[in-house]
C-alpha cells in the first residue's frame, strides 16, 4: 500500500509549522493539518523570548507587536523592582498573526496545508500510520508529528498522555484594547509586568502590544486545588488602576501543559509529539513557544536520521529531547515547586540580589542554564536568611 505523505503534522502552531517547514525543506512530502481556518486566534500571552527568536532564521518584523527592554516585578501588586536592558529582552506577538506567518514559511518550502479539517483518529497499520479526518477522508504517512496541543488526539491514540494530575496548569486571559486604558505611562510601553503572590502556584502578567494589552493570570495547580481564575483575573485587573471599568474584553481560558517529569514520554515508534502536545512548557513561567520550535526541529532531525539509518525515530527523538530540553527543564520544575510554595521568600531573594534577575535573563536568552540559576538562588536564600533555615525550607531546598 502506497503512502500519501512521508510526514503528516497535526496542528499548525509554532511546533507543527516548524516541523513541517524543516521536513519539507529536506525533501520529504509533508502535509500540515490544522482544525481551524488560518489565521485563528489563540489565547496566549504571546511573549517571544530572545532564544526563541534566534531559532527562527528569518525576519520576524512583520509580526512583532512590541520590543521589550524592561520587566517590572511586583508582589501582590506592591513592593516593585525592575530589570532593564539596553538589548531586547523579549518580543510581543499576537498568536494569530505569528502562527500564520510560520505556516506561510512552511508552505514556501513546499509543505502542503489542509485547514478547517479536524483529525479524529490515528492508527498504526503495518508500516504506515493512517490519519482519519472528521469529514471522512483518510490519509497514510510513514511518520506522524503530533503538534495538536495539550488534548492531543495523537498523544491519546498512542497512550502518550501524562498521568492524571501531572503537568496540568491553566491560564485565563483578556485582550484589552487601547481605548479601555487610561493614564498608562508611555515609558512603560516597552515594559512587561509580572506579579506574584496573588495567584496560587502562578502569577499575573501585563503584556503591552500594538493594539492593546494581553492581561492574564495562570498557574500550575495541584489535583484538588479549587481556584476561581476568573475572579483572580478580575481582582488583578482592578488592582492595575489603568483599565476602565468594564473595559476588560472577552475572557478566554487555556491549558498550560507544563513539563512534569524528566522521563516523560514524547514519542512511540514513528509518532513524535512536539510543543504543547509533548508537555514541553517551562513550569516556572509557562514559556512554551521556544520549546515548541526546538522540539519541532528535533523531531525533523530524528525523522531524517531514521530514514537514513532505517531505524525507528522514537529513541532518537527521546534522546534529543532529553539532551536539549528535558535536562534543563527538570531544574525549572524543581525550582518552581519550591518558589510557588515559598513565594514570598523567593520574591524577597530576587529583589535583594539583582544579579539573580540578570542571571535569569541569561536563561531566557539561552546563555545560562536553569541549573546554574537555581544553584545561585539557593545560595542567596541561605545568605538572606543568614543560614537560619527551618527544617521545612531545608527539605524543600534539597529537592529544588
Amino acid at each position: 500500500m502506497n503512502r500519501d505523505y512521508d510526514v503528516i503534522v497535526v496542528g499548525a502552531g509554532p511546533g507543527g509549522s516548524t516541523a513541517a517547514r524543516y521536513c519539507a525543506q529536506a525533501g520529504l512530502k509533508t502535509l500540515l493539518i490544522e482544525k481551524e481556518r488560518l489565521p485563528r486566534y489563540k489565547p496566549c500571552g504571546g511573549c517571544l523570548s530572545i532564544k526563541a527568536a534566534h531559532l527562527l532564521n528569518f525576519d520576524l518584523s512583520p509580526v512583532l507587536d512590541n520590543t521589550i527592554y524592561r520587566v517590572k516585578f511586583t508582589y501582590c501588586l506592591k513592593d516593585p523592582f525592575s530589570l532593564e536592558s539596553k538589548e531586547p529582552i523579549a518580543f510581543m506577538v499576537m498568536r494569530d498573526r505569528f502562527d500564520h506567518f510560520l505556516v506561510k514559511k512552511a508552505m514556501e518550502k513546499k509543505a502542503e496545508l489542509l485547514e478547517s479539517e479536524r483529525v479524529v483518529r490515528v492508527e498504526e497499520k503495518g508500516n504506515w500510520i493512517e490519519v482519519e479526518l472528521e469529514r471522512g477522508g483518510r490519509l497514510r504517512c510513514e511518520y506522524l508529528v503530533g503538534a495538536d496541543g495539550p488534548q492531543s488526539i495523537v498523544a491519546k491514540s498512542f497512550s502518550l498522555m501524562p498521568p492524571k494530575g501531572d503537568g496540568n496548569g491553566m491560564g485565563v486571559e483578556s485582550e484589552i484594547p487601547l481605548e479601555s486604558v487610561i493614564d498608562f505611562p508611555k515609558e512603560d510601553f516597552h515594559r512587561i509586568r509580572l506579579d506574584f503572590g496573588q495567584i496560587p502556584n502562578g502569577y499575573g502578567w501585563v503584556f503591552p502590544k500594538r493594539e492593546g494589552f494581553s492581561i492574564g493570570v495562570g498557574g500550575m495547580f495541584q489535583a484538588g486545588m479549587k481556584t476561581n481564575l476568573r475572579q483572580l483575573l478580575d481582582a488583578f485587573v482592578q488592582g492595575l488602576n489603568y483599565i476602565k471599568e468594564g473595559g476588560k474584553g472577552k475572557v478566554m481560558g487555556h491549558p498550560l501543559p507544563s513539563f512534569y517529569d524528566e522521563e516523560q514520554k514524547v514519542s512511540r515508534g514513528k509518532v513524535l509529539l512536539v510543543g504543547d502536545a509533548a508537555h514541553l512548557m517551562d513550569p516556572l513561567l509557562g514559556e512554551g513557544i521556544y520549546y515548541a520550535l526546538r522540539s519541532g526541529m528535533l523531531a525533523t532531525e530524528a525523522i531524517l536520521q531514521s530514514k537514513e539509518n532505517g531505524i525507528s525515530p522514537s529513541d532518537l527523538y527521546q534522546d534529543k529531547v532529553q539532551s536539549h530540553i528535558s535536562g534543563n527543564l527538570k531544574w525549572a520544575l524543581r525550582f518552581s515547586r519550591f518558589a510557588f510554595r515559598f513565594t514570598n521568600l523567593a520574591y524577597r531573594t530576587l529583589k535583594r540580589y539583582p544579579e539573580l534577575a540578570d542571571l535569569y535573563l541569561g536563561v531566557l536568552e539561552g546563555r545560562e542554564t536553569y541549573q546554574s540559576f537555581v544553584t545561585r538562588v539557593k545560595a542567596r536564600m541561605k545568605d538572606l536568611l543568614k543560614g537560619r533555615l527551618s527544617e521545612k525550607i531545608k527539605r524543600a531546598m534539597a529537592k529544588a
